[in-house]
């Protein structure tokens, strides 16, 4: 089964665990465990509610900062398979920044590419299945709710990117729930 999640960037707001180091260049572990663990233990309940082999999930990542990378590293240590649905490039994102202060793309970008167990790398871009997307990062979420058999979010704030991931997997027929707190 494949599983798609849409989330936060600013994982430490997300938690309400602190700041985010200058220029985002790390996360705060304490948000970043949390997160994960809440992660992980919902996949695993899920999975287990719908006799669901949790070693046989292929995971998503849009592979920004924040819940896609927390999914990446989630398929990284569990030695799951990892789909990445990349905005743009590999080039153009892994270099975007949004702000002085605010890292736009994941962290661990390089390591994730690295990682040996990708069943593919998919960069989106604006024209996606004969669309026409006024940014790129929404014709990414459009991609990862086609391709997934389930979406499921971490929302703990109003967030415009997240909400378009949800609302495209709503009218997909798709969306699967959120994984801040119990599903």
């Amino acid at each position: 089964m494949k599983i798609a999640i849409t989330g936060h960037t600013n994982i430490e707001k997300a938690t309400g665990l602190g700041l985010k180091e200058k220029n985002g260049k790390k996360y705060n572990k304490k948000a970043f465990d949390l997160i994960y663990k809440q992660i992980e233990d919902n996949l695993k309940l899920f999975c287990k509610k719908n006799n669901i082999k949790f070693k046989e999930l292929t995971l998503i990542s849009g592979m920004a900062r924040g819940i896609d990378e927390v999914f990446a590293i989630l398929a990284i240590r569990n030695n799951l398979k990892l789909i990445l649905s990349i905005p743009g490039s590999i080039q153009w994102h892994k270099n975007r920044s949004l702000s002085r202060d605010m890292r736009a793309q994941a962290i661990y970008y390089e390591k994730i590419l690295n990682y040996k167990n990708i069943e593919s790398i998919n960069e989106i871009k604006k024209d996606y299945n004969n669309g026409n997307f006024y940014f790129v990062n929404m014709a990414r979420n459009q991609h990862m709710v086609d391709i997934a058999d389930g979406v499921f979010c971490y929302k703990s704030y109003d967030s415009r990117g997240t909400d378009d991931c949800i609302n495209r997997a709503k009218k997909k027929g798709n969306f699967l729930g959120n994984l801040n707190g119990e599903i």
